[in-house]
């Protein structure tokens, strides 16, 4: 198999890390067996883990350079990730041997650490050559966008500050000796070294679950939600595509596919479409470059979802973390134009909270296309504070019920009221809401100018009322709501 330059170089890469886990692990088995440092042993066997894992990287990475075949139309990415989480189980068990020694020794006072420079030496050079490799396998990792050989970085970037670790335990052992320190500090810094292999194993351990949560993520196809975002936000920008009724997003290895489902009219030519298309998966590689895009188009009366416009100002304003109530959307053949009230924490600095809104703005703008979109900014809450108990006493609430009951009776297609409800609200004042009965065999637009006429009576009379909504039952079913 003929291999690219890129393929290549993420092979030398590989090669390197196998190399300086196999050098480490000889150099630090040898000087922690001869000093009884068991900082040095628990390096030597994460090492050890560190050889295995750079051999499963290399074939991870070999094989994922395969390309798609029939079995594997994705191509064979995901042994990448694979791979990430065979170390991490590797990692775990590390940890277990590691902290179960370090407590032994700390309980029963174990086998003492033999001071030498040797220790020392062998910890600094691990440090030196940790650095050079992590700096190899990041610049291919950054460069190709191989998470095996981020694993691999990541993994050793948490070797070095865990050699430090050992280091520092391993010099307060030779120190200890070399000062002739005696008494309680004698057994302090003698137990340094095994304090700082417990050290070392909290560092593994938090290493490892960043990676097995990285490694899951991928291979269960947990795409990022800011870029799922981000490329519905792009994509509703493209002149002719009026809503994007999904995105899916999934990883293999270095290779990224997108899946989105589009709407636009349904009146469109084929070729037009497939223009949309082809811009939709411009716009997507414009957030994710280098992305393998599939794009579906339906007409628009295929997406329900999209087809209700408060239900889009409503999910909206839900993805940009705000409430909305009050919607009036005034559609007619000269403008069409939204407006509504928008709720927002009281608290928040008014600058932060309009730049929010605006973009919300900008945002229904583009999906629904009306000439102007008007927001109200009130505090959260506002609304379900606004209204007031009801008091039985209140001498307006009286004269609305006489007049509202009267009203009813002398109307002769209307009968009947009840649910009555009388609220206060800032913007408008006292405000009514009550049911009534209206004859049979009417047409609705014979109903709704009842409802008018009944109105306009209860605002000629009661004047200060603000707003009134009466809610018509056909005659006798009242009852059964």
């Amino acid at each position: 198999m003929d291999l690219s330059e890129a393929d290549r170089e993420k092979h030398r890469a590989a090669w390197l890390s196998v190399l300086a886990a196999l050098l480490l692990t000889v150099v630090k088995l040898v000087v922690g067996a001869s000093t009884n440092s068991l900082g040095i042993l628990s390096e030597a066997l994460h090492s050890g883990l560190d050889l295995l894992a750079a051999i499963m990287t290399l074939m991870a990475v070999r094989i994922s350079s395969r390309p798609a075949d029939a079995s594997h139309p994705f191509g064979h990415g995901k042994i990448e990730n694979l791979s990430a989480l065979a170390e991490t189980l590797l990692l775990f068990a590390t940890c277990f041997w590691v902290v179960y020694e370090g407590v032994r020794r700390l309980v029963e006072g174990g086998s003492p650490v033999e001071p030498s420079i040797w220790g020392m030496l062998v910890m600094a050079f691990s440090v030196a050559l940790d650095v050079n490799r992590v700096r190899v396998l990041r610049k291919a990792a950054d460069k190709y966008k191989s998470q095996a050989l981020e694993a691999d970085a990541l993994h050793f970037a948490t070797d070095i500050l865990s050699s430090l670790v050992v280091l520092v335990g391993v010099s307060a052992v030779w120190l200890a000796d070399k000062l002739n320190v005696g008494g309680p500090a004698a057994r302090i810094l003698e137990q340094a070294d095994t304090v700082a292999a417990l050290i070392v194993a909290v560092l593994i351990f938090q290493a490892s679950i960043r990676m097995a949560r990285s490694a899951i993520n991928t291979l269960m196809d947990s795409g990022s939600a800011e870029e799922q975002d981000a490329i519905r936000e792009r994509v509703e920008q493209v002149p002719g595509i009026l809503a994007v009724q999904r995105v899916r997003q999934r990883a293999s290895g270095p290779n990224t596919f997108v899946d989105l489902v589009v709407c636009v009219d349904p009146q469109i030519r084929v070729a037009s479409g497939h223009k949309l298309a082809h811009d939709a998966a411009l716009a997507v590689e414009a957030v994710v470059p280098g992305a393998d895009v599939t794009v579906h188009i339906e007409p628009m009366r295929a997406c329900p979802r999209d087809a209700d416009p408060v239900s889009v100002i409503t999910q909206l304003a839900s993805q940009h973390g705000i409430a909305v109530h009050d919607v009036h959307i005034m559609d007619n053949p000269r403008r069409k134009s939204i407006e509504l009230h928008v709720e927002v924490p009281a608290d928040e600095d008014f600058r932060t909270a309009h730049d929010r809104v605006h973009k919300f703005e900008t945002h229904v703008a583009a999906r629904l296309k009306p000439a102007a979109v008007v927001t109200l900014i009130e505090p959260e809450g506002s609304l379900a504070e606004a209204y007031l108990p009801e008091d039985e006493n209140d001498p307006l609430r009286r004269t609305i019920e006489e007049t509202v009951a009267r009203l009813v009776e002398e109307e002769p297609l209307t009968s009947h009221p009840h649910k009555l409800s009388i609220y206060t609200l800032p913007l408008y004042g006292p405000c009514l809401s009550f049911h009534c009965e209206i004859a049979s065999g009417l047409s609705v637009r014979e109903a709704h100018t009842v409802t008018l006429r009944l109105e306009r009576a209860l605002r000629g009379l009661l004047p200060v009322l603000g707003r009134i909504t009466i809610h018509m039952d056909p005659k006798g079913e009242q009852d059964s709501e």
